[in-house]
């Protein structure tokens, strides 16, 4: 009977060829040859990004136009906060509850109409050059721009057996075409995110990827991994090669983090009170939110949850029946699991260290049933709206209870402090001790500058 050595790497559906595992322990091996962080100390050990996908509208979240005609401040009335000056929509009550832990930044744009080339800059901190071109893409490539952990994991290698990014509850996609910007891009696949591919509210939630599957016990698991060392050594006989030392290397990583009760402990929300679970919401992005910060409380520098996998089913996106979907199903989910976040994050004395951001591609447009972009919008939908929209981050070292900027008496361009989307990737990189003008190369030798913003340095 022959055996098959790659047939090896798989133990009853978990792969060590997946970019779940080996991508984090390439990391790790490449660490040596890391560009050396700059002076800049992090301010941040880690980050949470809460990406709206289909794009929110700026007027009935964070910035709100009472006095203006009916049609552009929309169905919500404006409550106070605690924060004397900052209104918000009493469709986030609970969020305004935390208005003292973040900071609005109230005029953030650029110049992107579609959804996946917005998605991109808004990860990657750059506008693509040819926008039509990557919204048709059906796949991202390894010429894109990496996302934000891509480049820290990169320039600030963690210390950790975690992955150092992680996409929760999976990559998007608008149409046919996956979204660009969520991978490592030219850093190569070592610096691709480990992709959760679960709604973490299911309840029969589990992580493939760090769970053995029932009928894999321990001891079979350890007797094919010495099976599989037995080989190693045979193939690195016939090839004398490093590569194939360096790939066994990563295997015993693979072997380590599949095994370790802190990675599974990790991913299990079963470990939560009920309460907390509750809390949080029993809903896509609530647990997501819950999930992220256990993750991060493992030592996990950077997730990203997504409130939906596809722009074209449920999203912020409203093109048509935008009261409807705004009041019942998009805003109470953002507001519940939001607000969760910053309170557990705050009680357990983790906001400081850790940035947490909450934005869209874009906004959407202060008229109804106009066309922006290339879709069709009926009497009452909004459209994509990307000269001006609100982004919110707190957590470290951001001053709380601010609102950097101002949009104009329809919500739809700045009037004060404009920040371009470069300028928010060079806050990120801020935040989390890096120098925007940091310098690295790509897979092909390429040299690359992270960032061709400068920081907002009126949040801190």
């Amino acid at each position: 009977m022959m055996l098959h050595r790659r047939g090896l790497f798989q133990f009853g559906g978990v792969s060590l060829f997946s970019t779940g595992l080996l991508h984090v322990l390439a990391v790790r091996a490449s660490a040596q040859t890391a560009p050396r962080p700059t002076s800049i100390q992090p301010r941040a050990k880690a980050c949470i990004l809460l990406f709206q996908v289909g794009g929110p509208y700026q007027a009935e979240t964070f910035d709100p136009k009472p006095d203006a005609i009916a049609e552009v401040r929309g169905i919500f009335p404006t409550i106070a906060t605690r924060v004397t000056g900052m209104r918000m929509t009493d469709a986030l009550p609970r969020v305004a509850a935390h208005a003292d832990k973040f900071a609005i930044l109230r005029g953030v744009h650029h110049s992107i109409r579609c959804h996946n080339p917005a998605i991109y800059c808004s990860l990657v901190g750059r506008e693509a050059t040819d926008p039509m071109a990557i919204s048709n893409r059906t796949a991202a490539r390894r010429t894109d721009h990496p996302h934000y952990a891509s480049v820290v994991a990169r320039l600030r290698p963690p210390q950790t057996s975690m992955p150092f990014h992680v996409i929760i509850p999976n990559t998007t996609n608008n149409g046919p075409s996956k979204s660009p910007g969520l991978l490592g891009g030219y850093l190569g696949a070592a610096y691709d995110p480990f992709v959760l591919g679960a709604d973490p509210s299911d309840a029969e939630f589990h992580v493939e990827s760090v769970i053995l599957p029932q009928e894999v016990d321990a001891g079979r698991f350890e007797s094919r991994q010495t099976l599989l060392q037995r080989l190693d050594r045979q193939q690195r006989t016939v090839e004398r090669g490093g590569a194939v030392e360096s790939m066994h290397t990563l295997y015993q990583r693979a072997f380590n983090l599949l095994t370790a009760p802190a990675s599974k402990e990790a991913f299990d929300l079963s470990r939560e009170p009920d309460r907390v679970r509750d809390r949080y919401g029993r809903h896509l992005q609530g647990q997501s939110a819950l999930l992220a910060r256990r993750l991060v409380e493992a030592g996990v520098p950077f997730v990203s949850v997504f409130s939906h996998v596809d722009v074209d089913r449920g999203s912020w996106d409203t093109h048509q029946n935008h009261n409807l979907r705004v009041r019942e199903q998009l805003l109470p989910p953002a507001d519940q699991s939001f607000s969760a976040l910053l309170e557990d994050l705050h009680a357990r004395g983790m906001l400081d260290d850790t940035l947490v951001i909450w934005m869209g591609e874009f906004g959407r447009t202060p008229r109804m049933g106009v066309n922006f972009s290339n879709n069709t919008n009926n009497i009452g939908g909004r459209d994509h709206w990307c000269n001006c929209y609100s982004v919110v981050l707190a957590g470290g070292g951001v001053r709380g209870g601010r609102v950097i900027g101002s949009s104009d008496q329809f919500s739809a361009y700045p009037r004060e402090r404009a920040v371009h989307v470069s300028e928010l990737a060079a806050t990120v990189f801020h935040i989390l001790g890096l120098d925007p003008r940091a310098q690295l190369y790509d897979i092909l030798g390429q040299f690359h500058t992270i960032c061709d913003g400068n920081p907002v340095m009126e949040l801190f």
